[in-house]
């Protein structure tokens, strides 16, 4: 059954990327899908979620820097990724580290995607 799933999974995660920049395909690609399941499964945040930050943070894109000076895929402020000890700039730490952000939201607002979008984009308080 997890095989299956995980087989669904990263399904949802090619047909989300179709458009995506080239920087998402190649090299990276498998190593954001798997990084995507493994953060999804180790941090209880749904892929499918994990997925739609990405895509509305980076668009996929593993170079993405915002104005506001926030970093890669999951777009992190690099106070953010400093305090959780990751480097931003590696793509799986970014991914695993947003993750783990997300769930510390998710926490923080009472399991509330809503807010714990908001507290993601805006922190916490």
């Amino acid at each position: 059954m997890a095989k299956i799933l995980r087989a669904i999974i990263a399904a949802a995660v090619i047909s989300s990327a179709l458009s995506a920049p080239a920087a998402a395909y190649g090299y990276h690609f498998h190593k954001i899908v798997t990084t995507i399941l493994k953060a999804s499964e180790e941090f209880d945040v749904p892929a499918k979620l994990v997925i739609s930050v990405m895509r509305e943070e980076s668009d996929f894109n593993v170079n993405a820097v915002s104005p506001a000076r926030a970093i890669g895929l999951m777009q992190l402020m690099p106070a953010t990724a400093a305090s959780i000890g990751i480097n931003p700039y590696d793509p799986v730490q970014n991914i695993m580290g947003g993750v783990y952000y997300l769930r510390y939201c998710l926490n923080l607002k009472g399991g509330n995607v809503a807010l714990a979008l908001a507290c993601y984009n805006a922190g916490p308080n």
